[in-house]
């Protein structure tokens, strides 16, 4: 539904010699019900109703905007059905399919069953954030640098940036995180990949890489446990996290888990946060390493055995996966050993 082409109300019906918009015309309303909201995909991974009827109420808005215009009928009664029975307020409970779209032809995506509301069972685990989409979308851009590589995230969550990391080419990913219903959720999250994927591996076998349904695994970590954190350095050549830097009280012992999985010059660890707390995001920068310079707006980090830069990824386009929050100030730290 997010690639529908809002911006082109400019051509007109030809096939039918109408002059009325092409997305406006009746017969373009009944292609959009039959391949957008009765489509195979849609029906099987449904996303939020309040998502459906937030689409087709800016779609009907739309074409009553137009000159000529008239409504299709289907559209309309299956619009006032759903959103007569929809909890449109902000914030609403309950679970929903969500796909991310990792290319531009729409063929390689993640779907993720999440929660609408930002806490559900004492986690906000359960639903994908900024920084996790800034993420995913680094390493779609940039797909180099996990591709043949071993990855293990931290605080996975729902997991979209290691299942990214796995569409683009991972060797193997463990996804890992320390909540009993995130862990539940992540897992139930790739069973359905492995489902997903299997099913376009039968309908176009050269359009996705067959490891991709089988190298993503699931794994409870507790970073206070350090010595579990370094038996997994044998197993990370890259380890990604997304938003875990948030809580003060537990940056130290994020720091410490680095430490022991980025072991060698060879791994490196990318951290994306968002920016809510400067103290608290300059706390995770302090105890990783002190402030030595700048250079390319780019800044960079040294201590005794870490070294890291920073980046801003507020301003950068995401092209494939969706459209950012303008409002959302998103870092990108990069940690390895010197």
């Amino acid at each position: 539904m997010r690639k529908f082409i809002w911006g082109d109300w400019e051509s007109t019906d030809l096939e039918r010699d109408e002059n009325v918009a092409l997305l406006a015309c009746v017969r373009v309303q009944g292609e959009v019900m039959k391949t957008i909201i009765f489509h195979e995909h849609t029906t099987s991974y449904s996303p939020s109703h309040q998502y459906i009827v937030f689409f087709l109420k800016k779609y009907i808005e739309k074409i009553e905007s137009m000159p000529n215009y008239d409504l299709d009928d289907e559209l309309m009664e299956f619009y006032v059905s759903l959103a007569a029975t929809t909890n449109l307020s902000a914030g609403a409970a309950g679970m929903c399919y969500k796909t991310y779209t990792l290319d531009k032809d729409q063929y390689t995506k993640v779907v993720l069953n999440e929660e609408q509301m930002m806490i559900s069972q004492g986690t906000t685990g359960l639903q994908t954030w900024e920084a996790s989409l800034r993420l995913a979308d680094f390493f779609v851009e940039h797909p180099d640098i996990v591709r043949g590589q071993k990855v293990v995230e931290l605080g996975a969550g729902c997991g979209l940036a290691g299942f990214a990391c796995a569409a683009v080419g991972a060797a193997h990913v463990l996804s890992t995180d320390c909540s009993t219903a995130v862990l539940k959720l992540l897992e139930a999250n790739r069973l359905k990949m492995r489902l997903h994927v299997a099913g376009l591996l039968r309908k176009a076998p050269n359009m996705v890489d067959p490891a991709f349904k089988d190298n993503v695994q699931v794994a409870e970590l507790d970073w206070e446990h350090t010595d579990e954190c370094a038996k997994l350095s044998d197993s990370a050549d890259v380890v990604i996290g997304a938003d875990i830097t948030y809580d003060p009280t537990i940056v130290p012992v994020l720091v410490g888990a680095l430490k022991e999985m980025v072991a060698t010059s060879q791994q490196v660890a990318y951290i994306t946060a968002t920016i809510r707390n400067q103290e608290t995001f300059d706390l995770f920068l302090q105890l990783v390493g002190k402030y030595s310079s700048i250079c390319n707006a780019v800044h960079v980090y040294e201590s005794g055995v870490l070294v890291k830069s920073v980046m801003d990824l507020s301003e950068t386009k995401m092209t494939t996966l969706c459209h950012p929050n303008p409002m959302a100030d998103i870092r990108l730290v990069l940690i390895t050993r010197k």
